[in-house]
């Protein structure tokens, strides 16, 4: 006997309100159509496109990320114990907040709502042309937003983005002065993958995946955007133009059509 009080799955709606059978071919045209580009690298879809954000949006961005970088000297005197295990643990304690959360405690809610807006489009568009979900639209996501500033000399270490299901990275800023001098600066010191290049690497392929194919190089511009699942290890080579590079990032994770609303907390 079926107990009514008990309420059916969010996922057991879905499917049996879902058309039978086959699901009919996704003909459906979007704006970003013909300038986003999704490549599958080894059995990864990994997505770039150029998204040119009006000056004062990417003004705002870059203020409110200054803004956090800041504020790790708050972080060291409200709360040391905390600053000391992910300094020990070689963490960055800047990026430990979420500009989504609570966008009216800036100034510059607005751009941020604005950002997160444009940022869930792109990500939808993903989901739905990279994995091949045509109720991309209809999916719960949520996410966490933060920044990355870099000064000459720096560089963000390999890692990848644990419990999420995808990582969105738009630069906002490559230095001062001409572009290609920013991010070619010594590069004849590693021709192979010149400075400034992202590094991305699918763990996954076999010890013998041919060498040439275990890494895919991209050089960073202003308004380049990037969207790849959570797994692929990154990192960059040293930043070693003029000026500060700045990017913002966005992790993401589908909460809809699942097992998410089963899962509680333990009591024990």
């Amino acid at each position: 006997m079926t107990n009514s009080l008990v309420e059916k799955p969010e996922h057991l709606k879905f499917f049996e309100e879902h058309p039978k059978g086959k699901e009919q071919e996704d003909t459906r045209t979007d704006p970003l159509d013909g300038h986003a580009r999704i490549e599958q690298l080894w059995t990864t879809p990994f997505m770039e496109v150029d998204i040119t954000l009006p000056d004062a949006i990417r003004y705002d961005l870059i203020n409110v990320l200054h803004k956090k970088e800041q504020s790790l000297q708050e972080i060291r005197d409200e709360n040391p114990q905390f600053y000391s295990i992910v300094d020990s643990k070689g963490f960055y304690a800047t990026t430990h907040y979420n500009l989504f959360a609570n966008p009216q405690e800036y100034p510059e809610k607005d751009t941020i709502l604005e950002f997160e807006k444009i940022s869930t489009k792109l990500i939808r568009y993903y989901i739905r042309k990279g994995w091949g979900i045509q109720q991309a639209d209809e999916l719960e996501l949520e996410g966490r937003c933060f920044g990355n500033i870099q000064q000459p000399g720096a560089r963000t270490y390999p890692h990848y983005h644990q419990d999420v299901n995808g990582v969105l990275v738009h630069y906002l800023s490559m230095g001062e002065g001409n572009l290609t001098d920013n991010v070619m600066k010594d590069s004849e010191k590693s021709p192979r993958h010149p400075t400034h290049n992202v590094l991305f690497q699918d763990p996954r392929p076999a010890i013998s995946y041919p060498y040439w194919q275990k890494i895919h190089a991209v050089t960073p511009r202003v308004g380049l955007t990037l969207i790849h699942p959570n797994y692929l290890w990154h990192e960059t080579n040293p930043w070693l133009g003029q000026g500060e590079r700045s990017c913002i990032v966005v992790n993401f994770r589908i909460v809809s059509h699942g097992y998410n609303e089963l899962i509680k907390p333990f009591r024990f």
